[in-house]
């Protein structure tokens, strides 16, 4: 992928977020950098879309056109990237978190969702913790 070339492994690293999410706007703020440099952001925030399957609700019977299975072939090679890019955001959170906070994420499928499940932890204690600085 093109990303990984162009940045260095230090450039895109992000200190491990502490279990108590004490440094939270810190570390969501690193993060969020990092991947937007690699272009990722949308696996994040839930706007890069998971591509459509062109054979989801078709009978069993179903026999595609020459253009549907045209169709099929894009997806199939979208959905690869996008299930590889998704991976790579999942992957650098998960090597940013303690243990504790990566066993909350395991029935998590999308970076998204590990996102939203430590944002549903953190946002409002480090609220807290903004206010009484």
């Amino acid at each position: 992928m093109s990303f990984t070339t162009k940045l260095g492994d230090e450039f895109l690293r992000v200190p491990k977020l502490d279990a108590s999410g004490k440094d939270w706007p810190l570390w969501k703020g690193r993060l969020e950098l990092s991947l937007s440099a690699r272009g990722l952001m949308g696996h994040l925030t839930g706007t890069a879309l998971k591509p459509k399957n062109p054979a989801d609700g078709k009978s069993a019977g179903w026999s595609p056109t020459a253009d549907e299975i045209k169709e099929i072939q894009t997806y199939e090679k979208e959905n690869a990237e996008w299930l590889e890019k998704d991976a790579v955001v999942k992957q650098q959170i998960v090597v940013m978190i303690p243990d504790s906070l990566f066993i909350r994420l395991l029935s998590k499928t999308t970076a998204k969702e590990y996102y939203d499940t430590l944002k549903a932890l953190f946002e409002k204690r480090s609220l807290v913790v903004g206010v009484e600085l």
